[in-house]
């Protein structure tokens, strides 16, 4: 940070009085469920600072019209006072009756952005330009076209595991000239699941446990599983030629892809290790027994689920990781 941005960080904390203000916001609407459609009450409107200079310009025209005397001067001015005004009300009606019809999120690992999908709805029979939408900053931009629904993303940081909370979040637009801002907060309930980190050089995935998922899979791969008769449309490669001429008739030989055996991913085999690098450990073998599709079970304690494979299996396991002692 710059010396004169700390300086003007002292004299005006701007977010310290942007806080008060979100609270004092927060506190008068009380809670929001969706869908929630945006009223007259929900919505600001303040002149941008190129707003505020075209202003102070009509201001110093008007001034130097009346001085020398100039009908032509303050009649521009006037003109242009009077689109001014036209903008802040097409800026105001550019928001108003827009519902944010839902948010959704899904799970990510800790230190990866939570992406919020936030959908916008237009119930009307005109399309709402340059729509932006974003937590401190402006993060997405869209033209909501009329009786539609528009997907905008939000991303926000991830600094820990466990459920976070969306920030408040606000619509803006400057809509059409850019003199005027209209801007509406929302304050979601909305929530995304955190994993944790998985870590990136863990040790070996374990190789003890019980399960099913040592078995083979049959009808493809590269080892032999054993022969049987020829069926049609069986490839000629894989035809036992030596057994078919023993035997007068064809046989094939049927392929298999070994996998390796099941695995128990167990909370107690990393001693001497921190909450969180167990965890963080946890969730790597979680993820590698899954790319390897070998069965594994995860044990906790207090929580211990069966030896599984597939998206729900995984789901659960990571899902238990991260809301481990919350």
């Amino acid at each position: 940070m710059s010396v004169q941005a700390a300086l003007l960080d002292r004299l005006i904390p701007r977010d310290r009085i942007r806080q008060r203000f979100l609270a004092r916001v927060r506190a008068r609407r009380g809670p929001v469920t969706l869908p929630f459609q945006l009223e007259y009450r929900n919505i600001f409107v303040l002149p941008t600072i190129f707003g505020t200079s075209f202003g102070l310009m009509l201001v110093f025209m008007a001034l130097g019209g009346l001085n020398f005397n100039n009908s032509m001067a303050l009649l521009l001015v006037f003109i242009f006072g009077v689109i001014a005004q036209l903008t802040a009300v097409l800026a105001y009606r550019n928001l108003v009756g827009l519902r944010i019809e839902s948010i959704r999120a899904e799970p990510v690992f800790c230190g990866d952005p939570a992406r919020f999908l936030v959908y916008l709805g237009n119930p009307e029979d005109r399309v709402r330009p340059t729509t932006r939408i974003g937590f401190r900053e402006i993060q997405d931009c869209a033209d909501v076209q009329h009786n539609a629904t528009a997907q905008m993303v939000l991303e926000q940081t991830t600094h820990r595991r466990g459920w976070i909370p969306m920030e408040s979040f606000r619509l803006e637009t400057r809509y059409p000239l850019g003199l005027f801002k209209a801007w509406a907060w929302f304050f979601p309930e909305q929530r995304c699941l955190v994993y944790p980190a998985p870590a990136k050089k863990p040790p070996p995935l374990p190789r003890y446990g019980s399960g099913s998922g040592g078995l083979a899979k049959k009808g493809e791969g590269e080892q032999m599983h054993g022969i049987r008769q020829y069926r049609s449309g069986d490839s000629l490669r894989r035809v036992a030629w030596r057994t078919s001429a023993r035997h007068d008739q064809l046989y094939t030989r049927e392929m298999e892809t070994p996998r390796d055996d099941s695995c128990e991913i167990n909370w107690d085999k990393l001693p001497g290790m921190s909450t969180e690098s167990r965890l963080s450990v946890l969730t790597a073998w979680v993820l590698m027994a899954d790319h390897r599709q070998v069965a594994y079970s995860l044990v906790l304690p207090g929580v211990h689920q069966a030896p599984g494979l597939g998206a729900d299996h995984r789901r659960r396991c990571l899902e238990a990781l991260a809301l481990y002692g919350q």
